[in-house]
């Protein structure tokens, strides 16, 4: 704050910079070989939606959700479900329509976990 910026620009600056550090951190903790990291990614995205913009959901953790769709531990893929259901409220429609909906709608009729199946087709009854 003493470079002449006024203090709330100050501050705005320094959380972007800190979402981004964070954010990007935990979206690439998707790509790790243990499960459980992958899993604290999904966790750490649904408190991150509560405090980044549609547009930051839409462009880096939908993309991010629905890879993780593909995930060879049932666990994973129904907290992508789980997940998918608590960003869908922030998102546009065509999100919903184009990203969203197939991901949950493909858990929900080809996964082969009972778990992932119910968990999708909670979700997709928040998205109509």
């Amino acid at each position: 704050p003493c470079s002449g910026v006024p203090h709330k620009q100050w501050y705005q600056r320094r959380v972007r910079g800190a979402q981004n550090t964070i954010i990007t951190k935990v979206l690439s903790m998707a790509r790790d070989p243990n499960y459980l990291h992958r899993m604290t990614t999904l966790f750490a995205i649904n408190v991150l939606a509560d405090v980044c913009s549609a547009e930051v959901i839409t462009k880096f953790m939908v993309p991010v959700i629905s890879n993780l769709a593909h995930d060879s531990v049932p666990n994973v893929r129904f907290n992508v479900a789980k997940t998918m259901a608590k960003v869908a409220p922030v998102l546009d429609s065509n999100t919903i329509e184009t990203c969203v909906k197939p991901c949950l709608t493909r858990l929900h009729e080809e996964d082969d976990d009972n778990d992932v199946k119910y968990f999708a087709s909670e979700a997709l009854v928040l998205c109509h």
